[in-house]
């Protein structure tokens, strides 16, 4: 399982430095400083190498949220939010490459049944774990009553693929501290309750 992992980073190397299409398996084996029949040895074809490479950034970014969220309070759900929500625009620091390349993953998703299906699985899981913070503030009196905890996490995941796209095409404009604010400020709109208890804004 360990040269697997080596091989899928050699992959990302490349992905991060020349895009997927360049990601080939003789030249993930150059960067790799393996031989081509080598690779073939755990991955047949590149795209049962990118299959299990888009597995591992997931599995990355999962472990970076999971590690962040240790220092947060279990009860602040806008700070845990924006902490997961940091990692997955590339806003958090050190996740900025691991959103650009899950973007190039993205894009060969939509006529890739196998990607897509990582991709499907790893978003369902994020709206879920989204939905549930939502669900902890709607108990917590911090999302008013009337909102649906589910569609208010998908609209929020939405505008944060946004803002992973375009600080990925454009990061000299949305510049990491830049796209922290903008969910802040989306999750303050989002999460203040006052109105909805009669109280003046």
């Amino acid at each position: 399982m360990e040269r697997r992992r080596q091989v899928a980073q050699a992959l990302l190397r490349v992905v991060e430095s020349e895009g997927l299409e360049a990601a080939s398996i003789p030249r993930v084996a150059r960067e790799l400083g393996a031989t081509t029949g080598l690779v073939q040895t755990y991955f047949r074809t590149k795209d049962e190498l990118l299959v299990f490479a888009a597995q591992y950034v997931g599995e990355a970014m999962n472990t970076r949220v999971a590690t962040l969220l240790e220092t947060c309070d279990p009860h602040d759900v806008k700070q845990r939010l924006l902490t997961s929500l940091g990692v997955l625009t590339g806003a958090d620091e050190g996740s900025g490459t691991e959103a650009r390349i899950w973007l190039a993953f993205l894009a060969r998703a939509a006529y890739h049944p196998a990607l897509r299906e990582v991709h499907s699985a790893g978003s369902r899981e994020i709206r879920d774990r989204c939905a549930e913070a939502l669900a902890l503030a709607q108990r917590l009196g911090r999302l008013p009553a009337g909102l649906d905890p589910r569609a208010e996490a998908f609209a929020l995941i939405a505008f944060a693929d946004g803002l992973t796209v375009q600080r990925a095409v454009e990061p000299e404009l949305l510049r990491p501290d830049h796209v922290r604010q903008l969910l802040s400020r989306y999750l303050d709109r989002l999460m203040d309750d006052r109105k909805d208890r009669g109280e003046p804004l």
